[in-house]
């Protein structure tokens, strides 16, 4: 499940998801020639051992247990560990009996749109003495991947000319800080500070990098250098940002070159004036601390290339229908196989400790995934099989934007008008008491009672939503008017975080829901009327934070878990970590609170809110999402 689609329940029809149900820009990524054979496609790992075609406990764990291990590396999309997990899934298909209807054998793939670090990056500086050891007419020379690093969104590009501090390289006047007020940067390269000077709150707003490296654009900058302030360098001992990092905006949109640099390397440039980086950041901190950098010239060029050929792909795996009338009409069963790999980039909940650990997913959505697996092998079995056909997909880049069924439904390797129905199973792996949320029944006529019928047998405990809009890859296949059910079990404290392991996967119920979806598609796949799609019923406004709470309570308001990129409370500042006091002037104490408020706001004001970061009372204003 994306992160980026606010952490959210996909059932509107849960708390979490008046909280955080968000719209997500889906952007499938650039398609293969059939002629273009995925030429790598993952090491391959031993397919765990299973006892045949039943539906079991013990086979579910099986495959769990190898596609959920540290060998697979968290699964991440174009990364070799979502590499081998497409690996591991047709060579269970083909284990199972499938029949490979990839456009290159088993796979379809396509390229995810990475940047690739070029040749020439450099980024060199001369003071009026020169560097400190040497004679005025040597050169500080920088070393990329060491001291400094070009971000995913800078121009390849070059940029000489005057280096200035901007500060924090925030221009809010209105709330009483502007960097820029008495400093020129047209030309020049301006190096900022992350995040917003501590004990103002209101600046938080201003705080995102986009937002600095923006500001510095608009009035003129020739380049853009970006270093932690002192407070993260401690917290997050100063690494690198990756160049290859999603920081919210395309690879290459900045119109200058944007660099981040070390705290070590950012305090060898000021030098080069006779400063001092710590104490030009006690300055900004207490007022505007901006300065000119007399003497100093920069040379910066960065260049990002961008990869060209297939580096991920969807799985597809067939099984012909027994009925000659009926055979042409194809029911897809799908699930998501890739995971969010180490938790860099924003993707990891679990905070700056958590980055560069292993996240497992072993219910987002090792889950789904080994019940495609498991479903797979049940009707293989001809006895099993259905009238209409049957199409098994695993789709790699969800967790990214639902790339891989967005790739899929642009390019189907079976016609759109003969599918004519899409069941897809994400995070279905930690059901409570049996509970299980099923969305998209409003998508066809007769749908929701067809499911109940079904359930009879497994007395599941369910919820509906008729919207066929969902934070996962079924939205793809709504979004062209095929009828589709989505299966969740609901978010957990372990989403997203490395802690998402298999000894938490409630394996019986898992089990259940894998035999109730064995019913539906049967039913499905056998009924004489092919589905009638109808167009759910709209849902009403409503207003969203766009947050994860956490689930430990707390006496004092409500804890943030997480908080979604670009949603409305990470624009204002919000963090992790936060506790939620107010809303809007109304006390939150409970989620429930949360909820009430919610309901009554509308979608597009600010509001105000106040807020508890490290036993400091802060208030902010938030526009609230829809």
């Amino acid at each position: 499940m994306p992160l980026r689609r606010a952490l959210s329940p996909r059932l509107c029809t849960s708390l979490l998801a008046v909280l955080a149900c968000a719209a997500l820009p889906l952007l499938p990524g650039r398609p293969v020639q059939a002629e273009d054979a995925w030429a790598w496609a993952g090491a391959p790992v031993a397919l765990a051992p299973t006892q045949g075609p039943e539906l079991r406990v013990e086979d579910l764990r099986a495959h769990l247990e190898v596609l959920a291990s540290d060998a697979f590396e968290g699964r991440m999309t174009a990364e070799p560990g979502g590499q081998r997990a497409a690996r591991y899934v047709a060579d269970a298909f083909a284990r199972a009996g499938l029949e490979a209807r990839g456009t290159s054998g088993w796979y379809q793939p396509y390229v995810l749109a990475r940047p690739v670090l070029g040749p020439g990056n450099a980024l060199v500086a001369r003071g009026p003495g020169g560097p400190a050891g040497t004679k005025g007419d040597e050169a500080l020379d920088l070393k990329v991947g060491s001291d400094w690093n070009p971000l995913s969104v800078t121009a390849s590009a070059r940029a000489q000319g005057p280096l200035v501090f901007g500060g924090f390289g925030i221009a809010a006047p209105d709330d009483g800080h502007d960097d820029y007020a008495a400093l020129d940067v047209k030309g020049k390269v301006v190096l900022v500070l992350r995040k917003s000077p501590p004990g103002k709150p209101t600046l938080l707003r201003q705080a995102p990098l986009l937002a600095k490296i923006n500001a510095a654009i608009q009035r003129g900058a020739a380049g853009v250098l970006l270093v932690n302030d002192s407070a993260t360098a401690r917290e997050e001992q100063d690494g690198l940002f990756p160049w290859n990092q999603d920081i919210g905006a395309p690879t290459g949109s900045a119109q200058v070159p944007v660099a981040w640099l070390t705290r070590a390397a950012a305090q060898r440039l000021v030098a080069l004036a006779g400063l001092d980086l710590d104490r030009l950041e006690t300055a900004s901190c207490e007022a505007q601390g901006a300065c000119s950098l007399e003497g100093v010239a920069v040379d910066l060029v960065t260049a990002l290339g961008r990869t060209q050929q297939a580096n991920t792909a969807n799985v597809v795996g067939f099984l012909p229908g027994t009925d000659a009338a009926l055979a042409r009409e194809v029911l897809v069963l799908g699930a998501h196989h890739d995971h969010v790999g180490l938790g860099n980039g924003g993707a990891s909940l679990g905070g700056p400790k958590a980055r560069g650990a292993v996240h497992n997913g072993a219910d987002d959505n090792g889950s789904g995934t080994v019940a495609l697996l498991e479903l797979a092998e049940w009707f293989a079995v001809p006895a099993h099989r259905t009238r209409r056909s049957l199409l098994f997909l695993s789709f790699s880049g969800e967790e990214l934007g639902l790339l891989g069924s967005l790739h899929y439904v642009a390019q189907p390797v079976l016609p759109l008008a003969d599918t004519v129905a899409m069941v897809n199973l994400d995070m279905v792996g930690r059901s409570q008491g049996g509970r299980l949320e099923v969305g998209g029944v409003g998508t066809a006529r007769g749908l929701q009672d067809l499911v109940a019928e079904a359930n009879k047998a497994h007395g599941l405990q369910l919820s509906w939503d008729p919207q066929g809009s969902a934070p996962s890859d079924s939205t793809s296949f709504f979004q062209k008017r095929i009828p589709v059910l989505f299966l969740f079990t609901g978010l957990h404290d372990d989403y997203h975080r490395p802690s998402d392991d298999v000894e938490k996967v409630n394996f019986t119920d898992l089990l259940r829901i894998t035999r109730l979806t064995a019913d539906i598609v049967t039913v499905l796949g056998n009924r004489d009327e092919r589905l009638a799609y109808t167009d759910p019923p709209r849902s009403p406004r409503r207003a969203r934070l766009g947050i994860t709470p956490g689930r430990e309570p707390d006496a004092r308001g409500v804890p943030l878990a997480g908080v979604a990129p670009g949603g409305p409370a990470a624009s204002a500042g919000l963090r992790a970590g936060d506790v939620l006091l107010s809303l809007a002037g109304q006390p939150v104490r409970t989620l429930q609170d949360l909820q009430e408020v919610l309901r009554r706001l509308e979608p597009g004001r600010p509001v105000p809110v106040r807020l508890l970061r490290e036993g400091q009372e802060l208030a902010v204003d938030v526009v609230l999402g829809e």
